[in-house]
């Protein structure tokens, strides 16, 4: 069974370490063990329940009453708060950041296919699913989330954008331009870009997905055979010199084909080349879309 310090408690819930050991000590919400050196140690049970305890106190319920509760109780009034039309955003991401933890995929499964029916599945992942990966970056870093955690959630997201993918209808104008979707090198995080094939595909773009870790020799020969193709890269989490790989790659293109670029380190591009659009978020990669 996993366990968790104080720290990834904060981490994984939002609720500051000071406000959890209040909860502790004033209502009884958590037991946590100790360890030799009088530590708290808490369980995957423990992490759960003040989960629930933070979604349902951040949504107007009392700390005090939530105490009270019953396990069942809880439970029931978090399906009621997350199966609610006017739930809000945070408490969608906490709601599935629990399912991760736990690796629950039937209770992915559930919630998943409740938010397509209410939203759609383009504003699911922009609103939900992107701040929440976010987030597990964070996470990952300060070792508060397993990589088997991270790797259901990567798995869960990836079933559904492939399903996604295949249910769009074949491009609705074979003359438009092509989107080359690529990583740069020692890229292999593909979620996003996955997610930039699919709002190109559902608005009848054609594309050639061609993935992670693309060396520049290799797309150099993919340009010549696409001429005038509009590349669009992603980069989350590269050790790669952006500034240089993307620069190299803008000299092997000729003046009518234009490079977009998002991503998490796209902040730390500077090239200036009038071919070259960053969109800072993916709002703003779908608003040139619906333009284009």
């Amino acid at each position: 069974m996993p366990t968790y310090s104080i720290k990834d408690l904060e981490n994984l819930t939002g609720v500051q370490t000071h406000t959890i050991r209040i909860w502790e000590q004033r209502y009884n919400l958590l037991s946590p063990d100790r360890t030799a050196t009088n530590n708290r140690v808490y369980s995957s049970e423990d992490l759960r329940k003040l989960m629930f305890a933070a979604l349902l106190n951040n949504n107007g319920m009392k700390i005090s009453k939530i105490a009270e509760l019953s396990e069942d109780e809880i439970n029931d009034a978090v399906l009621r708060l997350t199966a609610s039309s006017d739930a809000n955003t945070e408490s969608h991401i906490e709601k599935i950041k629990l399912i991760m933890v736990e690796m629950n995929e039937a209770h992915f499964e559930k919630m998943f296919s409740h938010l397509v029916l209410h939203y759609g599945f383009e504003e699911i992942v922009i609103r939900i699913i992107i701040p929440l990966f976010k987030r597990l970056f964070y996470f990952r870093h300060t070792k508060s989330v397993s990589i088997s955690q991270m790797n259901f959630m990567n798995a869960m997201y990836k079933q559904k954008i492939y399903v996604a993918i295949d249910g769009l209808p074949p491009p609705k104008n074979p003359n438009h331009k092509t989107f080359i979707l690529f990583l740069p090198e020692r890229e292999h995080f593909d979620l996003g870009l996955l997610f930039c094939n699919f709002m190109a595909r559902k608005r009848g773009f054609n594309t050639l997905y061609i993935g992670g870790n693309i060396p520049i020799r290799e797309l150099q020969d993919i340009i010549e055979k696409n001429p005038h193709s509009y590349l669009l890269s992603v980069a989350s989490m590269t050790a790669t010199d952006l500034n240089e790989y993307y620069s190299y790659l803008l000299s092997l293109c000729n003046a009518k084909e234009k490079l977009f670029l998002t991503g998490n380190q796209i902040g730390t591009v500077t090239i200036t080349d009038p071919r070259l659009t960053i969109f800072h978020d993916y709002t703003e990669y779908k608003n040139f879309l619906d333009k284009l």
